[in-house]
């Protein structure tokens, strides 16, 4: 009998020191808290916790155990920390079949940093997304536009800011697209523009173009106080104006003038040559 005390007695003793998988074959339903982790206290202050992870290593895997190739079998993993002294403080959902880590917040990242709006909208820096993409900061908002030269093609970053002043476009340090607030434009470089919607004007020194006669283009400015082809005043104010547009039908008039410029120093030519033969005589 005293033998069977001690016995009893020693595993007493032993059993808290013995760690063994426990499997529960049924579901599991936990009225309260529940903390996991080698830092979790007997009688642990949940607080408002429903879920608590508690140690220095703490990790999330899901592992994917599908065996046919028509299924997809990524491991994901949800990462709280580095592990190691030194390392940084984060959030991040890694994907671990890959050894990527497409999303990571770090620590200090501020409110509202990164939010998706119940209209779909991202915002950066505000809880009110109002745009596709909203950015808001206290001074200067930037989006950064960066080619990191990992594809075999040259490293190259733009900027787009705007301020209380203006917008600009700037790549090496330097600015070279401009917009003030209300509308005026300043580019460093030169605008090319793409294909027009009309002609260009070379038609204008062909055989076959059909010149206005002087006395006709006289009577037209004069009833319409423009030139034809070229909008009015009062529709330009109505209607603004397609700037390459109006730069081939100024071509147009311009190329037009020097018709008539040739046509006018044909005419000086001939009467020349009549007064050098009347005073010949």
């Amino acid at each position: 009998m005293k033998k069977l005390i001690s016995v009893a007695i020693a595993l007493a003793f032993v059993s808290p020191l013995i760690s063994a998988d426990e499997e529960i074959l049924d579901d599991v339903v936990i009225d309260g808290s529940l903390c996991v982790g080698q830092d979790c206290n007997n009688g642990e202050d949940f607080q408002m916790d429903t879920i608590r992870m508690k140690e220095n290593n703490l990790r999330i895997k899901f592992v994917d155990t599908s065996s046919s190739a028509s299924f997809p079998g990524v491991d994901w993993q949800i990462t709280i920390n580095d592990s190691n002294d030194g390392g940084d403080s984060y959030f991040a959902v890694e994907n671990v079949s890959a050894g990527d880590v497409p999303f990571r917040v770090n620590d200090g990242a501020e409110t509202d940093s990164l939010v998706v709006g119940d209209n779909s909208f991202t915002g950066f820096g505000t809880g009110s997304p109002a745009q596709h993409l909203h950015v808001v900061d206290g001074n200067s908002p930037t989006l950064r536009l960066e080619q990191d030269g990992t594809a075999g093609f040259a490293p190259i970053v733009w900027d787009i800011s705007t301020n209380e002043n203006e917008l600009t476009i700037s790549t090496g340090g330097s600015t070279l697209l401009t917009m003030d607030t209300v509308g005026n434009m300043t580019i460093e470089g030169t605008l090319t523009a793409g294909n027009p919607p009309m002609d260009f004007p070379d038609y204008v020194f062909s055989s076959s173009y059909n010149l206005m006669p002087l006395e006709e283009l006289g009577e037209f400015v004069s009833t319409n106080s423009h030139l034809p082809g070229i909008p009015s005043a009062s529709e330009v104010a109505a209607n603004g104006i397609n700037m390459t547009e109006l730069q081939v039908s100024l071509l147009e008039k311009l190329e037009e003038l020097t018709l008539y410029t040739l046509q006018q120093q044909e005419t000086i030519g001939e009467l020349q040559r009549q007064i050098q033969t009347l005073q010949g005589q």
